[in-house]
């Protein structure tokens, strides 16, 4: 007599099997993986490829420069506004149109100022606006098992798109020779290649219609989830394991209000319920601030100067830098999901803290002993702070990324993650300007830089839950457990 065939489990799966399963809910993040890469490209004109090479380096420069966090901002104003309201294809199709003005306002007017600030301002706002969408649609739709892989698909295109960005600038130079010209602008091949991937954004956000679960049972299609359900999770999927993934989306949603998972008497004082309501909130923030610290200029331009002589560049060097966010975004979305969240980010922010505590050493000896950067072998610095880079991309800013699309419940997760969003512009902004005024020593920042990784490492290890393999009413739970 035959054996009769096993259930092979999910967990067993390999990366290749379980992304060729759910290869639907992929999909659907295809539009918002074209605006990350957009996104990331003009990102790296920002505050990589540096626009003072191109204008004048003065206060409109700067503010040129800070146009990109400031549209980001905007454009997470305007998710907070209508996200989980209406479809989807709502966000991404208007991302995929602001990315195509700006290329059109890149490809038109290359060396126009003002064209060149309306252009960051536009692609900021298609990617905070694509951010919060991609954020709040990607949680709903991902089944827990590749939760995290799905999710972390921001960090790798957005890294991407600035390596990108920069690979191809230094084609441009080295094989075009400013002696013979060119045949065209540099920054009109920018605005092509914007143009290209909002345009292809547009086409995939209507070409992919499934929507959130959560969203149609908000809007009552009960027929149109079961469909959803069937498409997301494979046409193989048995009656009773449809039925309950319906059950988990209604539990979900059921869910809306915080309160049912604030074990607080309802005499309770206001400050303590408004606490147990924004904790969640402040651990997330914080850890995706930290994280915004390796992607920030005063880090960029400090290993731009140390890489310029440790690593002997006979250009930008930045590129490396770019490489090593990218390659540690890959690993960070293979091992979130297999090694959890808590453990991997706490275990990187203690690594990272040792090494940039080592790189803030160095700096310190430079600016007291007031030696040149001729002076010291710079070589081990540069790699570790590409070391550093690879740590943070993949470690911390990855599973804060995770982190931040299953900590909130599903009636303010768009406000939330807008909130999110726009205090890390402010962070950013606020950096770019003590690094024009030269009010921040680079030793400072590193010191302060490793400081809070370690006391974060620490809080992260005892305040942070750890949400692998559950889905996100269990995460709920959890955020709510663990104070």
């Amino acid at each position: 007599m035959p054996l009769l065939p096993t259930i092979e489990e999910e967990a067993k799966l390999s990366w290749v099997r379980l992304m060729w399963r759910y290869r639907l809910q992929f999909q659907s993040m295809t539009a918002a993986s074209l605006v990350f890469v957009g996104s990331g490209m003009r990102l790296a004109w920002s505050i990589f490829d540096t626009p003072a090479g191109k204008f004048h380096n003065n206060d409109s420069t700067h503010n040129l420069m800070m146009s990109w966090f400031i549209g980001a901002a905007f454009g997470a104003l305007l998710a907070a506004a209508f996200v989980q309201r209406v479809t989807k294809n709502v966000a991404y199709t208007s991302s995929g149109f602001l990315l195509l003005v700006a290329g059109i306002l890149n490809l038109a007017f290359p060396r126009n100022f003002c064209a060149a600030c309306y252009s960051s301002v536009s692609v900021g706002a298609a990617y905070g606006l694509t951010q919060v969408q991609a954020l709040v649609t990607g949680s709903e739709v991902a089944h827990k098992s590749i939760r995290g892989m799905l999710l972390s698909c921001e960090r790798i295109f957005l890294w991407l798109g600035v390596s990108i960005q920069i690979f191809y600038t230094r084609l441009w130079y080295a094989l075009e020779p400013i002696e013979r010209g060119h045949t065209m602008h540099i920054d009109q091949l920018h605005g092509i290649l914007l143009a290209a991937l909002g345009l292809a954004a547009v086409v995939m956000s209507l070409a992919h219609r499934l929507e959130s679960p959560l969203l149609l049972l908000r809007q009552e299609r009960d027929m149109a989830l079961g469909d959803t359900l069937k498409q997301l999770h494979g046409q193989s999927q048995s009656g009773t394991e449809l039925l309950r993934l319906r059950e988990d989306c209604r539990q979900l949603h059921n869910a809306r209000d915080w309160e049912q998972f604030a074990e607080t008497p309802e005499d309770s004082p206001r400050w303590h319920r408004w606490g147990r309501r924004t904790l969640p909130l402040l651990k997330v923030l914080f850890l995706r601030c930290f994280a915004a610290l390796a992607l920030s200029l005063p880090y960029n331009r400090a290993f731009l100067a140390v890489s310029w002589h440790g690593l002997e560049c006979d250009m930008n060097c930045l590129y490396w830098l770019a490489f090593c966010g990218l390659l540690g975004s890959l690993g960070g979305a293979l091992l979130v999901d297999w090694q959890g969240r808590r453990k991997l980010c706490s275990l990187s922010l203690f690594v990272a803290g040792i090494l940039i505590v080592m790189v803030g050493g160095v700096f310190e000896h430079l600016e007291t002993a007031r030696k040149t950067y001729y002076d010291i072998n710079l070589q081990a610095i540069a790699l570790l702070m590409l070391l550093f880079e690879i740590i943070v991309a993949g470690g911390v800013a990855v599973p804060a990324l995770v982190y931040t699309g299953e900590a909130f419940s599903v009636a303010h997760k768009a406000r939330c993650l807008a909130g999110v969003l726009i205090c890390e512009q402010a962070l950013h902004l606020g950096l770019m300007v003590a690094a024009f005024e030269h009010n921040l020593r680079d030793s400072v920042f590193f010191f302060t830089f490793g400081g809070l990784s370690f006391v974060f490492g620490l809080l992260v290890f005892t305040l942070m839950p750890e949400t692998r393999q559950l889905t996100l009413y269990e995460c709920l739970l959890k955020f709510k457990k663990v104070p």
